[in-house]
């Protein structure tokens, strides 16, 4: 899966689920993709446990508000 489509999936689950965080997205989406995809996403810091978005998933958050108007709530 490009990372276009990948984009385009997350759009189209996100607005049926109305997802208003990064967070709730990213958990559908590693509930519904095959473990290959699932490895493109970030894991949290073993030290702080604090979640630090990758490159993928920044494009994913802001090709997401683009489209929809939505900006999703981002993990601090």
């Amino acid at each position: 899966m490009t990372d276009h489509e990948l984009l385009e999936y997350a759009i189209d689950i996100g607005t049926r689920c109305e997802v208003s965080s990064w967070m709730d997205l990213k958990k559908i989406l590693l509930v519904s993709l095959p473990p290959f995809e699932r490895s493109r996403f970030s894991t949290r810091d073993p030290v702080t446990k604090c979640q630090v978005l990758n490159q993928l998933e920044a494009k994913i958050t802001k090709g997401f508000q683009e489209k929809t108007g939505i900006k999703l709530e981002l993990p601090r």
